[in-house]
């Protein structure tokens, strides 16, 4: 099946490269196939005295930069393979854990993802963002404790960042310590914006009557968010009428 792009009246072929990728695998690019990849621009100047020479890319360029693009489109599983087939290419280079750890924790592979993400933490200790996808992914996987470690050991790095805050004050709501998961949050966006994410975590939880009791509190701000007032308003609708 071909994929095209629609502009106007025209239809463009998106790009053959990546599509011979998946037909065909990063390794099946060999000797027989650099022929016909490489005809449509070798054909207009003459064999012996070319316009200019194209280095044929390695098949582990093809394979990472495929699976960049592949990754921009949403396709995990895909763009996993790539990364994989990547590093069995050429396992001298350094492994690829940065662009693996993230995509194993979104196909729910927390195993994986936290592997790599250890590598990633080892190699760059001071990357905040990297210690708050990690802690993230610890979060997602109930590996609460260890969560709490990395998200902790973050913030000694770096204490004023606010969404490692924020991913703190999630971690400690989980493990069911609302007290320090307000106090968090509010270190993070104010006692406003905190008191409305527990009410989002609350209904998230099915506690619907903990959820009405921070949005009442944050409602009573003297710069109330119009968002805390609707989901107020609707939850006390649909309270009232069960």
């Amino acid at each position: 099946m071909t994929t095209r792009l629609r502009t106007g009246n025209r239809s463009t072929v998106l790009p053959s490269l990546f599509l011979l990728l998946f037909t065909l695998g990063c390794g099946s690019i060999g000797k027989d196939k650099q022929v016909d990849f490489l005809k449509p621009f070798a054909s207009t100047a003459p064999h012996k005295a070319p316009i200019y020479s194209q280095t044929m890319p390695s098949e582990y360029t093809l394979c990472v930069e495929t699976a960049k693009t592949v990754a921009q489109q949403g396709h995990a599983v895909e763009a996993i393979k790539l990364y994989e087939r990547a590093e069995t290419l050429s396992p001298e280079l350094a492994a690829l854990n940065a662009e693996l750890a993230p995509l194993y924790a979104s196909v729910k592979n927390y195993d994986d993802s936290i592997t790599r993400y250890q590598r990633c933490v080892k190699d760059s200790p001071t990357n905040i963002e990297l210690s708050n996808n990690f802690a993230w992914t610890l979060m997602e996987a109930r590996r609460y404790e260890e969560a709490l470690t990395e998200a902790t050991r973050g913030l000694q790095c770096e204490g004023d960042t606010t969404r490692l805050q924020a991913t703190l004050a999630m971690i400690h709501y989980h493990r069911g310590d609302h007290t320090k998961a307000y106090q968090q949050f509010a270190k993070a966006h104010g006692p406003t914006v905190a008191h409305h994410n527990l009410s989002l975590l609350e209904i998230d939880s099915g506690n619907l009557e903990s959820a009405m009791v921070h949005l009442r509190i944050a409602n009573q701000s003297p710069l109330p968010n119009a968002e805390t007032e609707v989901l107020l308003t609707a939850l006390e609708s649909q309270t009232t009428q069960h």
